[in-house]
């Protein structure tokens, strides 16, 4: 779509324009008409919409002002000879720059229309505006390489076996050994050392927009982090018929971020969509026409007092998803710690 000035560039292209907003479907739409008025002089009406209603027509004149500056009181007066001469039932003037305050009131009086056409403001499209431009990055989590340091057992306790074989990022074959840490939730080691995965990950990365090497904001980032947990009191594991208690675990973090660039027009579907400010009665409506329908629409402006920008998401913010499941850690092989790499 496509802005006021890109589709006028002179006078006529304005008058093309205001007949296009009134065609609605209600009324016949003349431009650049032609009225003999009741002085036998011929007028040139910009826009002239006849609406019949049974037995009777009524007719609006349209005067159309693509200046640099606002209307005048003098235009007015014009206008409301024009609209005696001809029989008019009505007589609106459209402007892009305004109206002085001279003009609003003898339009007033004389019972005269008068419109600014704008631009809608982001508020007026739905924050945060007419286009929406966001990032979204997904973020998975791996977890590679755990090792149990320093364990040690009690007597008439020991494992039968005290090797163990952690397996995260395959629900098919995730082991699951019991574990009992004070003040933690998780049932398994397995899924303590998940919780403290995603954690770190999140501390690794400070989620933020990226731009790739080759300008594009689409791409994927791989980053390999280390992470040692000693906790106060030592994790307590059961393991084949005895138990184990592990003072500290170190394991490897694997963040997977996956970026995309969210660019969404919401004018993209529209010949146009404007503002027409009706400066008389203070008030505003939309007038829009969209390429797939023939008729444009004209609807009251509303824009809720209580909305607040700071609660709405504003252009260039990221939406950061996490992934409930886990990347294989084999594409984390090769990157040393700490190192942030496009894959």
């Amino acid at each position: 779509m496509k802005t006021i000035h890109e589709l006028v560039k002179d006078w006529g292209g304005f008058e093309k324009l205001v007949a296009a907003l009134h065609e609605t479907g209600d009324v016949t739409v003349e431009h650049n008409a032609h009225l003999v008025g009741r002085s036998g002089a011929t007028r040139q009406i910009d826009v002239l919409l006849r609406h019949k209603q049974g037995l009777y027509e009524h007719l609006v004149v349209v005067e159309c002002k693509y200046w640099n500056a606002a209307v005048e009181r003098l235009h007015v007066d014009a206008l409301a000879t024009t609209v005696k001469e001809v029989g008019a039932a009505k007589g609106v003037i459209f402007s892009t720059k305004g109206f002085q305050s001279g003009a609003v009131t003898q339009a007033a009086h004389d019972n005269i229309e008068l419109f600014t056409v704008r631009e809608l403001t982001d508020e007026e499209w739905g924050l945060p505006g007419k286009v929406v431009n966001l990032f979204l990055q997904v973020n998975a989590v791996s977890v590679g390489n755990p090792q149990l340091l320093g364990t040690f057992s009690f007597s008439g306790f020991e494992p039968r076996n005290p090797s163990l074989n952690i397996i995260i990022g395959n629900p098919d074959s995730d082991s699951r050994t019991p574990m009992f840490k004070e003040g933690d939730p998780e049932r398994t080691l397995e899924e303590y050392l998940s919780r403290i995965a995603r954690e770190s990950a999140a501390k690794f990365y400070p989620s933020r927009p990226v731009a790739f090497r080759n300008g594009s904001h689409d791409g994927k980032l791989l980053l390999r982090g280390k992470v040692s947990v000693a906790p106060k009191a030592p994790i307590r594991i059961e393991v084949n018929g005895g138990i184990i208690m592990v003072p500290r675990v170190e394991f490897d973090v694997g963040l997977v971020v996956n970026q995309s660039r969210i660019v969404i027009d919401r004018s993209s579907s529209y010949l146009f969509a404007f503002a027409v400010e009706d400066c008389v009665r203070d008030r505003a409506a939309y007038v829009t026409k969209k390429s797939s329908e023939a008729v444009t629409v004209i609807e009251p402006i509303a824009v809720p007092d209580s909305m607040n920008s700071d609660d709405v998401v504003k252009n260039g913010s990221l939406i950061s998803v996490w992934v409930k499941g886990f990347e294989s850690f084999d594409q984390f092989a090769g990157l040393s710690y700490g190192q942030l790499v496009e894959a």
